[in-house]
């Protein structure tokens, strides 16, 4: 199996498994530069020999999201193109008819939780906080995270979610239905593992038409709506310029 070259992503496979961990240190934020390491890898996450995708952060972060004093600095970063071809990614990832697991091993904000958002299962380390606090610096989620947020937890959790910014701890994650299991901290990954290990013992065709329906069963209008948000989320920053 080829790997290709990336600089924000972290590549290893073994037995099927793929995993990709977001190195960016120590809050693992997502650049631009990332997104083209991941849209650089869509070949390998298209390839047979790959049966399941795990995503996980480098260190004690899963990822902080988008550098938003780097924004600030760089206001170009994050224009209208560069929200679009990331949001594409995560539709991507979504779409994908293998299981792209998202194993939070730590604290998961902003566009760390649009891209856990954008995974079929989330997997969430005991000691992990969750959240899109974007409203608070007069911005939001601008990939895809209101509305997966909503399929996932329902409307009403989603929008007190995104309203407040909160944090929100594993334990009430799990509760909300926004992660499927949370393991200690301690051993986290192995864990994680051994539940994707799991997962993937069925049939192959058996859990691609299980996606393939699963996508089917989603809001025809969702990638309208997520592009819609990208398009609000850059308004928002070109109006705040540098206040951010």
């Amino acid at each position: 199996m080829k790997l290709p070259q990336t600089h924000y992503l972290e590549i290893s496979a073994e037995s099927g498994i793929l995993i990709l961990t977001i190195n960016n240190p120590p809050n693992n934020y997502l650049s631009a530069e990332f997104f083209k390491d991941l849209h650089n890898c869509r070949e390998l996450l298209l390839s047979p020999e790959v049966i399941v995708v795990i995503f996980t952060g480098k260190g004690k972060v899963f990822s902080k999201g988008v550098d938003i004093q780097g924004v600030s600095a760089q206001p170009n970063a994050l224009d209208h193109s560069m929200v679009k071809f990331a949001n594409q990614s995560f539709t991507f990832l979504s779409r994908l008819e293998k299981p792209v697991i998202a194993a939070i091993n730590g604290p998961c904000f902003g566009g760390g939780l649009e891209l856990a958002l954008a995974c079929h299962i989330r997997l969430c380390s005991e000691k992990a906080r969750l959240g899109l606090p974007e409203l608070s610096i007069g911005l939001i989620p601008g990939l895809g995270g209101i509305q997966r947020l909503i399929r996932v937890v329902g409307e009403g959790k989603a929008l007190e979610m995104i309203l407040l910014g909160d944090m929100i701890s594993a334990s009430r994650a799990l509760d909300l239905n926004l992660v499927s299991r949370v393991f200690p901290k301690k051993d986290f990954f192995s864990k994680a593992l051994i539940f994707v290990r799991t997962l993937i013992s069925a049939r192959k065709e058996a859990i691609e038409e299980v996606l393939k329906l699963a996508v089917l069963s989603r809001d025809a209008n969702e990638e309208d709506n997520i592009i819609k948000a990208a398009e609000s989320f850059t308004q928002l920053i070109s109006n705040t310029g540098t206040q951010i």
